[in-house]
């Protein structure tokens, strides 16, 4: 392992980057690749990155792929899955063998197993949407490129949530419970798998210093039931939060015509990374408690 290495980050303005760059300042010889100004320097401003140039890719130990396109609320052509998660992060990985960068780390996703509800290292994926789909063909296709000189770190989290302008539905769920409505998931009791964005990054510092070709499983220690995850939002918020139940037959509704709704706030989601901690020695020590900490912080700054 060299003692600073040089990294170059794709998608330098998206949260996971910047969260990297933000825990990791004089640590590496970092990069970036964005397609808008963070002021974090070095920065190169590339509006299709297709289009990066070779040279950027020469004296870099590890690229780290965060650029990608997540499943949207309104739908999208499979097509631009296609581009953006599979076709351009294979042309970023041939780029980066071609001018001999040792390690590349691919974020991928647990949405590659579409709805299975109890993950391991022997599940197999069955994807259920573009999103999904084209993560693993790109996934697959990294993981065929590794030989000896250039490994490929597949690292598949669940929904990532803490630090500061996190996306997604954590903060969505943060807004609506500062509202104060009676909220129907006094039954939500499954408990679910998250991943706080510090646990991410320690995952992604020990996967560049293991540099081995492998797919990892990550998550928090401890998972939490949507019932509990309102709760504890609620009392940061100092918002008592009354949850009542609703028939188990709409449940049934809810699943069966709008499965992926069922999934993140019903359904359970157990995920087996003890192979993954393991390998890279590694024991992920940041909290939901502390993660929701920071994001209700955030959002009262807001």
């Amino acid at each position: 392992m060299l003692n600073k290495p040089n990294i170059l980050i794709i998608g330098g303005s998206s949260f996971v980057a910047k969260s990297f760059i933000s825990l990791n300042k004089g640590n590496y010889d970092i990069k970036l690749v964005s397609r808008s100004k963070t002021n974090n320097a070095p920065e190169f401003i590339i509006d299709n990155f297709k289009l990066i140039p070779e040279e950027l890719f020469q004296g870099v130990d590890f690229v780290i792929n965060c650029a990608a396109v997540v499943h949207q609320k309104k739908e999208l052509p499979d097509s631009y899955y296609q581009e953006i998660n599979y076709e351009l992060a294979v042309d970023l990985a041939q780029k980066s063998k071609k001018n001999g960068v040792k390690g590349f780390i691919q974020l991928s996703t647990i949405a590659v197993y579409g709805n299975t509800s109890i993950i391991n290292f022997e599940t197999i994926p069955c994807p259920i949407n573009s999103y999904g789909s084209s993560k693993l063909m790109a996934d697959k296709h990294l993981l065929e490129m590794a030989d000896d000189n250039f490994n490929v770190s597949v690292l598949r989290p669940p929904m990532i949530y803490g630090g500061k302008n996190a996306p997604g539905n954590m903060m969505r769920l943060i807004g609506l419970v500062k509202k104060g409505f009676p909220l129907p998931f006094k039954n939500a009791i499954h408990k679910k798998d998250f991943l706080n964005v510090h646990n991410l990054v320690a995952y992604m510092e020990a996967a560049i210093l293991n540099n081995k070709t492998n797919v990892y499983l990550l998550k928090d220690n401890n998972g939490i039931s949507t019932f509990d995850l309102i709760h504890l939002i609620g009392d940061k918020l100092g918002k008592r939060i009354i949850q009542f139940s609703i028939p188990e037959f709409a449940i049934k509704l809810i699943r069966k015509f709008k499965p992926e709704i069922f999934d993140k706030l019903y359904g359970g989601l157990q995920i087996d990374s003890g192979k993954t901690n393991m390998i890279l020695q590694i024991n992920p020590n940041k909290t939901i408690n502390e993660g929701i900490d920071e994001m209700v912080s955030d959002f009262r700054n807001k």
